[in-house]
């Protein structure tokens, strides 16, 4: 679809299993950085290739912080909250990210790593139990994560139920409306608030009680900061990697060849993770909006200061120039590991350690456990979400 100007319209309409953007990659045959419109009208520029994003997400003069700002271009129904650590730049970034990475350094991660594959053997254990056919999205993608992350923040398990109906309207479906999202937003925001609060009487071993604890610089966090990062923690960080493991096991039911290698190849699994990051396609409105501080060249395009720039990372994991073939999927190919599904630079996912380590383990105890794992339903009749987030709602597995 395009605007009577010629200015192809972002986000693209599509069917919303589609693996990939198949319109914004025709438009990275003709350039690496094109002009486009938001439904509301609004001029913004896509980088689409793996060079052009990359130099968007590093280079300081694409801001985060003026794309946060009210009445900024944006292509999600809500705009960022002061204090956030996605709304802002290096080096109030810088100081409040080192915070919370302290959760995720490799080393906190891989300790996790006995626990997280307990967690998903009683998950398995459970689903092989219900007998087939199962849901694996009900007994092992969507539960996972939050687990995890519910393990990782203190936050009390009890409460996946609600917050999992809470964080689907926040990150709309295509199923509710704005004021449902922000009504949702809102109850996420007062029970965090009780418990960041509770946390600080009483605190514990777990990263909310950790970000109340002063900083190297003898600093500390008020309540609101902590607040406003927590939302995105909680919504992002188990979203992601519930629909990443959902339309990882489409794409490899899709494929049974790649299924059968890692079968006979289990050590493939870590790269496997990284291609099937790279090729499916998460979400299609790519990375968070940033806006030029200064004039800037991408690609041989000239930017003027101002400019709101889109980077699409689904686009840029198949371009052509970095990775051959890039539609086909294959689990043995040697620079998966460059693909830009958990961004770049300053942003780069402080989970994305994380996120590998949990799609890892999950892959690879369904194929030892389930080696004969098979969709139960033509996987053209799933049901799928058409939001921001791209995944089926139900995944009915056999084996």
């Amino acid at each position: 679809m395009t605007t009577a100007d010629g200015c192809p319209v972002f986000p693209s309409a599509q069917r919303p299993s589609a693996d990939h953007d198949s319109g914004a990659a025709t438009l990275l045959d003709v350039c690496p950085v094109t002009e486009a419109r938001l439904a509301d009208g609004a001029p913004v520029h896509l980088a689409l290739s793996h060079a052009a994003v990359r130099q968007v997400l590093i280079d300081p003069r694409f801001s985060r912080a003026e794309a946060s700002r009210p009445g900024a271009p944006s292509v999600v129904p809500f705009h960022a909250r002061t204090g956030m650590l996605h709304s802002m730049d290096p080096p109030e970034h810088t100081a409040l990210r080192t915070r919370i990475a302290r959760a995720f350094t490799p080393r906190t991660v891989e300790r996790l790593r006995p626990w997280i594959e307990g967690l998903v053997e009683d998950m398995l254990d459970g689903m092989e139990a219900d007998g087939p056919p199962a849901d694996v999205v009900a007994h092992l993608t969507a539960p996972l994560p939050v687990k995890v992350l519910f393990q990782l923040l203190g936050i009390p398990y009890q409460d996946r139920d609600d917050f999992r109906q809470w964080t689907e309207k926040v990150l709309p479906t295509g199923a509710v409306t704005p004021e449902e999202a922000t009504e949702a937003a809102g109850r996420i925001a007062a029970y965090l608030e009780r418990l960041v609060r509770a946390k600080r009487r009483q605190p514990g071993d777990d990263l909310i009680s950790t970000l109340w604890e002063p900083g190297p610089d003898g600093t500390r966090l008020g309540e609101e900061e902590i607040l406003a990062n927590l939302l995105p923690l909680l919504v992002a960080g188990h979203d992601t990697t519930h629909n990443q493991l959902s339309n990882s096991l489409v794409a490899l039911f899709e494929r049974p060849a790649q299924w059968a290698l890692l079968l006979r190849r289990p050590d493939l699994v870590p790269n496997a993770v990284d291609e099937l990051l790279r090729h499916q396609m998460l979400s299609r409105i790519g990375m968070l909006m940033r806006v030029t501080t200064a004039e800037v060249d991408v690609a041989g395009v000239t930017l003027p200061a101002g400019t709101a720039v889109n980077a699409l990372n689904c686009v840029a994991n198949r371009d052509p120039a970095v990775f051959p073939d890039p539609d086909r999927l294959d689990v043995t190919r040697q620079d998966a590991a460059r693909h830009l599904a958990f961004g770049a630079g300053p942003h780069y996912c402080p989970g994305a350690q994380l996120a590998r380590l949990e799609l890892g383990i999950a892959l690879s105890a369904l194929l030892r456990r389930f080696p004969t794992l098979r969709p139960a339903v033509p996987l053209g009749e799933l049901r799928w979400k058409d939001g921001i987030m791209r995944g089926p709602w139900e995944l009915p597995v056999t084996w």
